[in-house]
């Protein structure tokens, strides 16, 4: 396995993997082991979260409904 794709497939599949935790290497963030690791502070702004949305929405062509709104899941 290419360790660039460790983390990814880690969050993925590893049944010890907590939802919403961020893997990396553990090594100043550049080499190692995956782990849980601290998010970046540079990833952690709201608008950086709303843009990146937004160019997955444009990307694909989807969109979650607006909060609150009706779903037809079931």
């Amino acid at each position: 396995m290419e360790q660039g794709t460790e983390p990814l497939l880690y969050a993925a599949v590893d049944p010890e993997a907590r939802q919403g935790a961020y893997y990396g290497p553990d090594r100043m963030g550049l080499t190692g082991p995956t782990t849980q690791v601290k998010v970046p502070r540079t990833a952690r702004g709201k608008d950086l979260a709303a843009s990146l949305w937004s160019v997955a929405e444009d990307l694909t062509g989807t969109s979650l409904p607006p909060t609150g709104a009706p779903t037809n899941w079931g």
